[in-house]
């Protein structure tokens, strides 16, 4: 039995995130494309910045245009081959606001009321050195040159399936963007 996002919303953000989550309708994507088009221009191109891209991505909606976006952590599926297999939900910040500097495989991205807003896997397909499933399946089915992934669960193309299996809290959240912080301010 698959485990649905409402599940997993109530599961680790509590009923009340569940009915503001369930409540909003996204009238117009072009909060979310804006967004989106801004964390792209700010935060430079790296391979695996799944979970820190997703997490900007949904406190910047969250906080600008109030929409309960969620972060979900799962498998992504192409052609029935998982890329990424999500073995366990991203460690949690602690109180001291120390980044957590730990491995995880998986992928994140954001859910809103339907639509799934992925910031990172058009930049890691294309930085993939090698063939891939993935960087061929980018390629053939998007093209070169995207930057962002937005689509309703039901217009994703055939053969891409999102497998979510936990949602971020707000700690988890709290230190992915520590972490994204540090690592600009040491960019610059």
């Amino acid at each position: 039995m698959k485990i649905t996002t409402n599940q997993l919303i109530t599961r680790y953000r509590g009923i009340s995130e569940l009915e503001s989550y369930n409540a909003f309708t996204l009238t117009s994507p072009q909060p979310v494309i804006e967004t989106a088009r801004k964390l792209l221009s700010i935060i430079p191109p790296t391979m695996g910045a799944c979970a820190p891209l997703s997490a900007a991505l949904a406190q910047t909606l969250r906080d600008d245009f109030n929409i309960p976006a969620i972060v979900v952590a799962g498998d992504l599926k192409i052609r029935g081959s998982r890329v990424f297999k999500c073995k366990s939900n991203i460690p949690e910040g602690n109180q001291s606001g120390k980044v957590i500097n730990k491995k995880w495989d998986g992928h994140c991205w954001v859910e809103i009321d339907g639509f799934i807003g992925d910031l990172s896997i058009f930049r890691t397909a294309y930085s993939l050195s090698h063939t891939s499933l993935l960087k061929q399946f980018i390629a053939t089915e998007f093209g070169l040159g995207r930057g962002f992934f937005l689509a309703e669960k039901h217009d994703i193309p055939k053969g891409m399936i999102y497998e979510p299996k936990y949602v971020l809290n707000d700690n988890q959240i709290d230190g992915l963007l520590a972490g994204l912080s540090f690592q600009l301010t040491e960019q610059v």
